[in-house]
């Protein structure tokens, strides 16, 4: 399916192969599994504006889905139904209406969409967005842009007007693609208001430079630490996991990842002491020192000063930010 014949009409298909192959073709190859013995059935709407593709997708069923490697594009996917969990490298996004998550190139993916999970998605292409970021005086690491995966989009007026035009030119695509002015338009317009509501980060800790390809053995770590966040660990465990030894595991793991594996693990907690202060911190009874607790930071003062390192702010800030946002 080019995208000179792609209009904005829906296409059903109940075909799991079929839905693969075209998902496929407007993104990137990926595994697509049916979960709690479901059955698909999927609809699919698709838009390119030139260096920006709109797709509006639901598969209609419990489904989760590893994509390769995004290398020459970003996407940021917009539930409008329902709920998704996704997680992008070392974080991990509760998505829903409101709450989108932004995938960045090089970050490895897993997500699992919900049944009533609908999302229009927006491909944005690398190049694009990596120059105009430049253009506005946003440095770009060695990697690229690094944007953290969690978008509360709700939050911003700009980029939900930008996302009705969005939607209301892909209903009038095939008219909107004959004038390249437009098309050219539409694509600044999606890339600066992106940049502008949702800025990027420096990537400095576990936003270091990875390779596109991780060795196996930094994956299966990789995987430990997160279905094994909550339980004590340490570097031996984690080197008779990956069945190398512990010199090897720090050397790879600090190559690949930037980091060592238990900065890696820290890095892992902080995002989740962050999820439960922002998530519940307003109807939770129990402090932020209860919070640290739970995620193994036992040192309160070393605990905030790596919590401000990483999110720019102290867990009180967030909490009380959280607690003044309008409901």
């Amino acid at each position: 399916m080019s995208n000179d014949s792609v209009s904005w009409e829906n296409v059903m298909s109940t075909d799991a192969d079929q839905v693969k192959t075209m998902i496929s073709s407007m993104l990137t190859p990926h595994k697509l599994s049916l979960l709690k013995a479901s059955s698909l059935q999927s609809c699919i709407r698709h838009a390119n504006f030139g260096q920006v593709d709109v797709i509006r997708l639901g598969y209609g069923a419990h489904v989760r889905i590893q994509p390769d490697d995004l290398v020459d594009y970003y996407l940021i996917q917009i539930p409008q139904y329902g709920q998704a969990t996704v997680r992008c490298g070392a974080e991990e996004v509760e998505s829903m209406p409101g709450v989108a998550s932004v995938l960045s190139p090089n970050a490895e993916i897993d997500m699992s969409w919900q049944a009533s999970n609908e999302q229009i998605m927006i491909k944005v292409d690398r190049l694009l967005l990596e120059q105009t970021a430049q253009d506005m005086g946003m440095d770009s690491m060695v990697n690229g842009v690094h944007f953290p995966a969690k978008f509360e989009c709700h939050r911003s007026v700009s980029w939900q007007l930008m996302l009705r035009y969005l939607v209301d030119c892909a209903r009038n695509s095939l008219s909107m693609q004959r004038s390249p002015l437009l098309v050219r338009q539409i694509e600044q317009l999606v890339v600066t208001t992106l940049l502008g509501e949702h800025p990027p980060v420096m990537q400095s800790g576990l936003n270091r430079l990875r390779s596109s390809i991780l060795p196996r053995h930094i994956k299966q770590v990789e995987n430990y630490l997160h279905e094994h966040i909550d339980q004590p660990i340490n570097l031996a465990l984690l080197a008779a996991q990956a069945q190398v030894s512990v010199r090897t595991l720090q050397v790879a793991f600090k190559e690949h990842c930037g980091v060592s594996p238990m900065q890696y693990l820290r890095q892992l907690r902080l995002e989740r002491v962050r999820a439960d202060l922002l998530t519940h911190g307003d109807s939770l009874e129990c402090s932020v020192a209860d919070i640290a607790m739970r995620w193994g930071f036992a040192h309160l003062g070393r605990f905030s000063a790596a919590y401000k390192d990483r999110f720019g702010e102290t867990p009180s800030q967030s909490l009380q930010r959280l607690r003044q946002s309008p409901v």
